[in-house]
């Protein structure tokens, strides 16, 4: 069974004419007694009978009338959602972002994007950045913010912005607001966050490389922990600018730099797949993200 078949069906039962059905539909009347056919031999039914005041439906033809039209009317409900789903007037975007990055940047992006296409649904979730990718090739997500750039296919990678990574101790220490050597790190205390997060490991093979030593006392995934941690006095950490940049300007902590150390900065990146359908809200995103 095709639409054009029911679209003859509803148009020859209103009308009661097979001519006028046609010129309806501007169809010739062969085709739309062909769309009656082949109806009548699917199902095995005689849809109408013929009157000399024109065409009449029987049982079989009323009762497929009554599923016929709740189709096509639901048929066109579709085609306008998604035209106003492609015109922004609704939909949604389901975009993956680690939380630093949901916390400290995320909610300005959307501020702004929201204030341009309110009627499009923005919806977060959480994740490391290998997390992110997996639900990104999964079709959890639609779009993802990330750190840790991995290789696929069909992704596409657009990088978003570079940010600092400094170390940040209470504002009472007295390495605060100073230059030291990078092996005086070993006199501080570092609450860093767990192995296995992408942001630990790029900063482990930094301090590696420079061979600079470290004394780990805690560790905690959470960027709000760490920070109240360090404003106690607990010790120091290295986080992005944009985590404690609130932080610096209350004068709760303080920035150290390291003069023998290249500067530390991770880059994020807005990744998407290339092999699917960008809806309205992708494409805008996109666009407010990297123009």
């Amino acid at each position: 069974m095709e639409l054009a078949q029911l679209r003859s069906f509803i148009q020859i039962a209103e009308s009661g004419s097979m001519t006028r059905a046609a010129e309806n539909l501007c169809l010739t009347q062969p085709a739309v007694t062909q769309h009656i056919q082949a109806l009548e031999n699917e199902w095995g039914v005689k849809l109408f009978d013929r009157h000399p005041r024109g065409m009449r439906l029987t049982q079989a033809g009323a009762l497929l009338r009554t599923y016929a039209q709740n189709c096509l009317a639901s048929l066109e409900d579709c085609r306008l959602a998604i035209s106003e789903l492609e015109a922004g007037q609704r939909g949604q975007v389901i975009i993956g972002a680690g939380v630093t990055t949901s916390i400290f940047v995320l909610p300005d992006w959307l501020r702004a994007f929201r204030a341009k296409f309110p009627a499009v649904e923005m919806i977060i979730r959480t994740g490391r950045s290998r997390e992110i990718l997996s639900l990104l090739k999964e079709g959890e997500i639609d779009l993802g913010i990330i750190t840790t750039p991995i290789e696929h296919p069909h992704l596409a990678l657009q990088r978003l912005f570079d940010e600092e990574i400094i170390l940040v101790v209470p504002i009472d220490h007295p390495f605060a607001g100073t230059n030291i050597l990078a092996e005086r790190l070993v006199e501080i205390p570092l609450i860093l966050f767990p192995h296995g997060n992408g942001f630990r490991s790029y900063l482990d093979q930094a301090l590696a490389q420079a061979s600079v030593p470290v004394t780990i006392k805690m560790e905690t995934d959470s960027v709000e922990a760490i920070k109240r941690f360090v404003e106690a006095g607990l010790g120091a950490s290295f986080l992005p600018r944009s985590a404690v940049q609130e932080e610096l300007s209350r004068n709760t902590m303080a920035g150290v730099t390291l003069t023998d150390l290249a500067p530390l900065q991770r880059t994020t990146y807005l990744a998407y797949l290339t092999n699917r359908y960008q809806t309205f809200g992708m494409r805008h995103f996109i666009q407010q993200l990297t123009v």
